[in-house]
């Protein structure tokens, strides 16, 4: 066993291990949904869609809102807004930033310098077509990729879930 107490020999409070952590329970909870996996599907991209989209804390509720009109599952779009955070607002803030230099043809790191040496509002409204150019294209490269990656990885696992039940009612051992 490590000094701090931790078997695996890290520290349990690190903030690494926590985001981890906090990762493995939102798969967990979508994974768990009750519910087709194309709505589950549905509700996770809209969540991912809401949470990359510049939508200044209020993601949650305009996922809560589009899901419920498009219906798809609301617990999934709440989930899917947890994609922006505090770990990764500047991943993709500068993805965004770099992207849409890349299309309307500017100098990134003249973006990025004008973003991050002035105050942060005052650093977006200087780049704001470029920074928007980049998150759209953002939204919908991962709203697209949320979307088949959920659906996916919940079929698979109702079916894997499935094949241990049935492993189980014929007293055989399920394989993993």
């Amino acid at each position: 066993m490590a000094k701090n107490g931790n078997r695996k020999g890290g520290n349990k409070n690190s903030p690494h291990v926590k985001v981890k952590r906090r990762i493995r329970l939102i798969y967990l909870k979508i994974l768990r949904l009750d519910d087709p996996p194309e709505r589950i599907a549905s509700g996770a991209a809209i969540g991912v869609l809401m949470g990359i989209l510049p939508t200044f804390g209020l993601g949650g509720l305009f996922a809560l809102a589009l899901a419920f009109v498009l219906r798809a599952n609301k617990a999934a779009a709440v989930l899917g807004t947890f994609i922006m955070n505090p770990v990764t607002s500047p991943f993709f803030w500068t993805l965004s930033i770099v992207t849409g230099s890349v299309i309307l043809r500017q100098d990134y790191n003249t973006m990025l310098s004008k973003f991050r040496g002035e105050s942060l509002l005052k650093g977006a409204e200087r780049v704001y077509m470029v920074f928007l150019t980049g998150n759209i294209i953002l939204c919908v490269v991962f709203t697209a990729a949320s979307y088949y990656l959920v659906k996916k990885t919940v079929i698979r696992h109702r079916k894997h879930k499935a094949e241990k039940r049935l492993a189980r009612l014929e007293g055989r051992s399920p394989e993993l």
